[in-house]
């Protein structure tokens, strides 16, 4: 059984940013995408970790959940940087590798977004958990190799 306790009493313990507690607390209706993002944030799942960490890292440049980088597809990227076109997800065993069909999709979506211009930066679990520096790192220098093409 898991441990329950408010937004407020998981920042005094130190589990929540204040950001975090504050998105909580505002919990959308069910059904709203932004659901999902904020129990990933609760429970710590890798994706939350990968998302608080990029979110942390550049901002408002760093979108959870994000949307549309497809035009008519419903996907969503685990983290998505539009100002470079580059989405960034979070692969584990329990989402992504289970199934055949489940891998075949992301195969799948990964080809529409490069054909729409993006491209896409996988992190397993064990990654982002155990070396979140080097994700960091990693996301960093793919930005700014980006960002060097658009400028050449």
């Amino acid at each position: 059984m898991g441990l329950r306790m408010t937004p407020q009493e998981a920042v005094q313990r130190g589990l929540l940013s204040k950001e975090e507690a504050k998105l909580l607390q505002n919990t959308p209706k069910r059904g709203d995408p932004r659901t999902k993002y904020q129990r990933a944030v609760a429970e710590d799942s890798p994706q939350a970790i990968l998302q608080r960490l990029l979110v942390e890292r550049w901002g408002d440049l760093a979108v959870p959940e994000y949307k549309g980088a497809v035009p008519g597809r419903r996907f969503r990227l685990d983290v998505g940087f539009a100002h470079v076109r580059l989405g960034v997800e979070c692969d584990g065993w329990e989402w992504h590798g289970k199934h055949k069909g489940d891998f075949k999709r992301d195969r799948e979506r990964d080809k529409l977004l490069l054909l729409n211009g993006w491209r896409v930066l996988r992190f397993y679990a064990s990654e982002i958990k155990q070396r979140p520096a080097e994700v960091l790192d990693m996301v960093e220098k793919v930005i700014a190799v980006i960002e060097q093409e658009k400028v050449s």
